[in-house]
């Protein structure tokens, strides 16, 4: 995928906030998906709080990790996923995203 494909689809996931699904398939169709993203991670155990704090200097790897994290906090804790969209976090997030495909990060 290109990265302007990247960022139609991450402004799709923006545009159209759906379940946990529409993540987990926005990531894996990216071949975005992180199964390893606790090694992104710099607290342990992992402190979702914490590591949100490093977004607005993460790269697109780390945004990419921090996105599969809160996806796995919600398997962990069923319905934080919603508290975090309401928050702002997962857009916050999209939005990285977006900005480091932009400048090339």
């Amino acid at each position: 995928m290109t990265k302007q494909e990247k960022i139609q689809a991450i402004q799709y996931a923006i545009d159209n906030p759906n379940t946990e699904e529409l993540y987990y398939d926005l990531l894996g169709q990216m071949g975005d998906l992180k199964t390893n993203y606790w090694e992104y991670m710099t607290t342990e155990p992992i402190n979702c709080d914490n590591e949100l704090k490093r977004l607005p200097d993460a790269d697109y790897e780390l945004c990419t990790a921090l996105l599969t994290m809160l996806l796995r906090e919600d398997h962990f804790c069923n319905g934080s996923l919603m508290k975090r969209f309401e928050e702002g976090s997962v857009n916050a997030i999209l939005h990285r995203m977006i900005e480091t495909l932009q400048k090339g990060k």
